[in-house]
C-alpha cells in the first residue's frame, strides 16, 4: 500500500507541474527562474521515473516483467498525453507535442534500461550457473 501512495504522489507532482503558470503565484514565480529548455528535458527523466514506478509496483503485485512494462509505458504514455491535454486548457499554458515527444522518449529510454537490467543479469546468471557445471565436473 505504501508504495502505491508513492506513486500516486510522484503522478499529483506531475499533475502539479503541469498547472503551474509562469509568473502566478510563488510557483510561477520560482518556475519563472529556470530557463525554458530546461523544462523540456525535463519531461525525459521525469515520465521515464514514471514508468520505472508503475512497472516495479506491478511486479510488486507479482506481474512478470514481459506484461508489466508494455501496460506501465502506456500507462505512462497515456498520462502524458492526458496531462497535456489538461495542460492546454489551463489559462496561460499550452498543449505541447513536443513535451510528449519528450515523454514518450523518457519512457522508452527507461523500458530499455530495465530491459537490459534483466538480459545482463539473466546472462549473468548463465555464465555463473555454467562456471559452476565446469567447477563440479572436474572435481568428480
Amino acid at each position: 500500500m505504501g508504495f502505491g501512495i508513492a506513486v500516486l504522489g510522484y503522478i499529483g507532482l506531475l499533475y502539479f507541474g503541469a498547472t503551474i503558470v509562469p509568473g502566478v503565484g510563488l510557483s510561477g514565480y520560482l518556475i519563472g527562474l529556470v530557463p525554458w529548455s530546461l523544462f523540456d528535458w525535463a519531461h525525459a527523466p521525469g515520465y521515464g521515473m514514471l514508468a520505472v514506478l508503475l512497472t516495479r509496483g506491478l511486479q510488486r503485485r507479482a506481474w512478470p516483467l514481459a506484461y508489466a512494462l508494455p501496460v506501465a509505458a502506456a500507462a505512462a504514455l497515456v498520462f502524458g498525453l492526458w496531462t497535456e491535454v489538461f495542460q492546454g486548457s489551463v489559462q496561460g499554458r499550452q498543449l505541447s507535442v513536443d513535451d510528449l515527444v519528450m515523454d514518450a522518449v523518457g519512457i522508452g529510454f527507461a523500458t530499455t534500461m530495465m530491459l537490459s537490467e534483466t538480459v545482463r543479469n539473466r546472462i549473468a546468471s548463465t555464465y555463473y550457473a555454467q562456471q559452476n557445471h565446469n567447477g563440479v565436473k572436474r572435481q568428480a
